[in-house]
């Protein structure tokens, strides 16, 4: 009897032992359940809240690289306009500088016509020195000046070249040899130009001399007398004896 009733009470005891351990995993289920699902719940959130901050510097930082690049955008707009404000205001003084210069070349160009014709017309009556160079120069600018495609300035410069040549050659003295008319005969000379008052010329043997009379276009003969003087003159003109006064037969000067 007493051994029944005490299995009775070990069964009771492993029974509510187990019942015991059974409510205890429930509840234990019941508390870590919820704690795991908050841990689990915070870790996300802090997860998001750590992207989100990396996002939300990442899109700062690109929206200030957006606000510099539009910074210089704009800087770079202000700056064309004012370059294009720059270039309509210089076009239009082009423009006008255009129309001045053609008004102005309407206006040169028959001066330098008359020019042109004044420089032919002074190597025409003139002394006969030179003449194949200037020939040839008068020639370049006949052609120069009757091309619409050269500019006027450069046609203005070319004639006031030839014009400066014509002037020296006032001021200046020159030998050369040229090949004369002398009573007929063609003859090989040495010339002594004195400017433009006159010119002489000596034989190469250094027996006859004279001068070219403008009026009759002729080599006239001059008496002997004169032949060491115009040697003196044509030594000076090629610097073989220093400069000296000389007494020179110029005669009447003829006014043409």
């Amino acid at each position: 009897m007493n051994k029944g009733k005490i299995a009775i009470q070990v069964f009771l005891v492993l029974t509510m032992s187990w019942s015991y351990d059974a409510l205890a995993g429930n509840v234990k289920k019941d508390i870590e359940a919820p704690v795991h699902e908050a841990v689990g719940i915070e870790q996300t959130t802090q997860a998001r809240e750590v992207n989100w901050r990396t996002e939300k510097e990442k899109k700062t930082l690109e929206f200030e690289a957006m606000e510099k690049e539009m910074a210089m955008v704009e800087k770079e707009r202000n700056t064309e306009a004012d370059r294009r404000t720059a270039l309509i205001s210089n076009v239009s003084r082009k423009t006008e500088q255009i129309e001045d210069i053609a008004e102005i070349e309407g206006q040169i160009s028959p001066f330098l016509c008359d020019l042109l014709d004044k420089i032919k017309k002074l190597n025409a009556r003139d002394l006969p020195f030179l003449q194949e160079e200037r020939r040839k120069r008068i020639q370049a600018l006949e052609e120069l000046n009757a091309n619409p495609q050269v500019p006027v300035s450069e046609k203005f410069r070319k004639l006031m070249e030839a014009l400066l040549v014509e002037t020296e050659y006032g001021t200046t003295i020159e030998v050369y040899q040229q090949t004369v008319s002398l009573s007929g005969e063609e003859t090989l000379v040495n010339i002594f130009r004195l400017g433009r008052l006159r010119l002489f010329y000596q034989t190469l043997d250094k027996q006859q001399c004279g001068f070219f009379n403008p009026a009759q276009k002729v080599w006239e003969p001059l008496e002997n007398i004169h032949i060491k003087t115009i040697q003196a003159a044509i030594d000076m003109g090629l610097k073989r004896k220093p400069v000296e006064i000389l007494s020179l037969p110029l005669g009447r000067i003829v006014v043409q």
